[in-house]
C-alpha cells in the first residue's frame, strides 16, 4: 500500500468517525431516550393502574358496607304506603311485643298518622295490664323493637296486685306522597 491509498484510508476513517459522531450517535442516544421515556410512561401508567385497582378495591368494600347500611335502616322502618297497612304493621308489631310477654292488653286506640314529605308517622295508643314479674320482660322487648317502634309516651300505675299502663307507639314508613297532594 503506498502512501496514497494510506491517505486516503485515513480520510475515509476520519469520515466515517465524523459520520458516527454526527449522525449515528445522536440517533442511538435519541432512540435510547426515547425508549426510556416509554418505559417512565408505561411505569407510570403501572402505578396509576395499580392505584387504581387498590381504590376500585375500597370503593367495593364501601359500597358494600353502605348496601348493608342501607338494608339495615331499611329494615328500622314499615314496609308499605298506605296508611291503613302501615298502622296495621304497627299495631302487630304492638302486639307481638305485648303477646311475648305476659301483658294482657285491654285496648288500643285507632292509630294516627301523618305525612311529611316522604315520611308517613303512625301513633298507636294502647292501654294494658300486667303483673309485676312480666314488667322487666315487657321493657326489654319494647327496647329490642327499637328503633323500628319508638315508645313516644309510656305510665303505670299501680293497682292492688297487678299494674296497669298505657303507651303510645311511633313507627315510620317511607310512602310516596298521593298524587293530588304538593310536596
Amino acid at each position: 500500500m503506498n502512501r496514497n491509498e494510506k491517505n486516503l484510508l485515513l480520510v475515509a476513517g476520519l469520515l466515517f468517525a465524523l459520520l458516527l459522531v454526527v449522525r449515528v450517535v445522536p440517533f442511538v442516544a435519541g432512540y435510547y431516550r426515547q425508549g426510556r421515556e416509554e418505559i417512565a410512561l408505561l411505569e407510570e401508567r403501572r402505578s396509576r393502574l395499580q392505584a387504581l385497582t387498590a381504590a376500585t378495591r375500597e370503593w367495593q368494600e364501601r359500597a358494600r358496607l353502605k348496601q348493608a347500611e342501607v338494608a339495615d335502616l331499611a329494615s328500622w322502618v314499615f314496609p308499605g304506603n298506605d296508611p291503613n297497612l302501615v298502622s296495621s304493621s304497627v299495631q302487630r308489631a304492638l302486639r307481638q311485643v305485648v303477646e311475648g310477654s305476659n301483658v294482657s292488653l285491654r285496648e288500643t286506640g285507632v292509630a294516627r298518622y301523618s305525612r311529611v314529605g316522604q315520611w308517613l308517622r303512625v301513633e298507636q295508643d294502647a292501654d294494658f295490664s300486667l303483673g309485676q314479674e312480666a314488667m322487666l320482660p315487657f321493657l326489654a322487648a319494647l327496647e329490642a323493637q327499637r328503633p323500628r317502634l319508638q315508645v313516644a309516651a309510656f305510665s303505670l300505675n299501680r293497682n292492688r296486685r297487678q299494674y296497669t299502663g298505657s303507651l303510645t307507639v311511633v313507627g315510620f314508613a317511607r310512602a310516596v306522597p298521593p298524587a293530588g297532594d304538593a310536596p
